[in-house]
């Protein structure tokens, strides 16, 4: 099968997909030498290359070609064979690269199993297990009439006296029964989980009861954590020799062998330093997660530094190239210039940086940008994936204006320039 499309829209996913029969997909992209398909290819290529960065490694769509190695074919100074071999061999290199950043198959499973292992090590507070257990446990509920069986040795609770619910509704944590449903009978057996509306309204009605007065709700906020909090009780308890003890409850397990001191009534000044535990055990458990947020506050104000770096750069290419042209110029014009200019040199000369601009953000950038303590001005070398990440950002602010390619100024896009890094100046402070 042949698919043809126009342009760049064309999908791989649209011939090589599920059930399609051939081992050996190729995939043709048509390019002219200096044509603007060779422009798209290049920042294609350059797209696709800081995506595997990021996502890892990639079914091939592109071969890495680049402009140098088209002018050298159409000047019959290299064939197709030698670039052919050449494009492989880079992508060799490209998957050399990007396996090395990435975690192999072994060690993501053994992450994956150590974290299962720490969730074992620290269960749930309270589980459908532990909550079927106390209902089917609950004196309270065998008073109404709801009584406790089983049937062919599975676990059923029938619900009697509780508003909503019908009399003689049966509950279940046996999937088989549920499935089979009960023999003869013909009634419906209801999954005691989460979701089943009957299961949920016993839980309504149990909850609907006071806690007693020697027992007190504990709820401390997660600080940084809008709306989170770590819930726990605290209970006046009798102990052996009918000593009177107040403990913090933070689970089923710890309701094992208690017995409450009822009709006693907990004080303030007993509470508090249960709360206080209970605040420390909170900011423990959630210290990862709030270092998450730090990190990710921390990772945007580097992607803000590095975009206004980007400006900065781009600006300052364009203006040297703009000299002899002015200002007036066809900006994309200049761009191509500059984007010439960055295929055949390793590093540029950026110079004439403003230190104040890139002191507050030169911690976080990916690139050193020494900024002098008495200078008012920053020059420094910058390297070809600086150069190719301010021009992408150069096209892609360009792209956004509404104004015909053909009619876009330099000076427009300078000024414009100008005050997208001003903007991300404000928003890191």
């Amino acid at each position: 099968m042949i698919l043809w499309a126009v342009c760049w829209t064309a999908r791989i996913g649209r011939i090589d997909r599920i059930g399609q029969k051939h081992r050996d997909v190729y995939v043709l992209n048509l390019c002219y030498t200096g044509s603007a398909e060779e422009i798209v290819y290049g920042r294609l290529l350059s797209r696709l290359a800081q995506a595997n960065l990021i996502v890892g490694t990639q079914q091939v769509s592109l071969l890495p070609v680049e402009p140098e190695d088209f002018r050298q074919l159409a000047e019959g100074t290299l064939t197709e064979k030698e670039l052919e071999a050449r494009a492989f061999e880079k992508l060799k290199e490209q998957r050399r690269r990007t396996e090395s950043m990435e975690i192999n198959p072994q060690e993501l499973y053994e992450i994956y199993m150590r974290l299962d292992r720490l969730a074992e090590r620290r269960p749930s507070p309270v589980n459908l297990a532990a909550i079927w257990e106390a209902l089917q446990g609950s004196p309270y509920l065998r008073r109404l009439g709801c009584a406790v069986g089983d049937e062919d040795g599975k676990p059923v609770l029938t619900v009697a006296g509780i508003e909503g619910v019908p009399e003689g509704a049966v509950l279940t944590v046996s999937r088989e029964l549920y499935e089979q449903g009960l023999a003869g009978d013909g009634r419906r057996v209801h999954f005691a989980s989460y979701g089943d509306p009957f299961f949920e309204r016993v839980l309504e009605h149990m909850n609907s009861f006071g806690l007693p007065r020697c027992v007190r709700r504990l709820a401390v906020p997660v600080p940084g954590m809008d709306g989170v909090e770590v819930v726990g009780y605290a209970a006046a308890c009798r102990e052996a020799g009918d000593s009177r003890v107040v403990r913090l409850i933070l689970s089923w397990r710890d309701l094992e062998n208690l017995q409450l001191a009822e009709g006693e009534t907990l004080g303030t000044e007993e509470v508090e330093p249960l709360r206080e535990k209970l605040a420390q055990l909170a900011r423990k458990e959630f210290e990862h997660y709030l270092a998450a947020e730090r990190i990710e506050q921390e990772n945007i104000r580097a992607a803000r530094a590095q975009e206004i770096l980007d400006y900065l750069v781009i600006r300052d290419l364009l203006e040297v190239k703009a000299r002899p042209c002015g200002a007036d110029a066809s900006f994309f014009t200049v761009l191509r210039e500059v984007e010439a200019q960055s295929e055949t040199r390793e590093k540029l000369l950026i110079a004439g940086l403003s230190a104040e601009t890139l002191k507050p953000i030169a911690e976080y950038l990916l690139f050193d940008c020494r900024v002098p303590v008495v200078s008012g001005t920053v020059s420094f070398l910058a390297p070809r994936i600086l150069i190719r990440a301010a021009i992408d950002a150069a096209s892609r602010l360009a792209d956004g204006m509404k104004e015909r390619k053909s009619e876009l100024r330099l000076a427009t896009v300078l000024a414009r320039l100008r005050r997208e890094a001003e903007a991300r100046r404000r928003q890191i402070h």
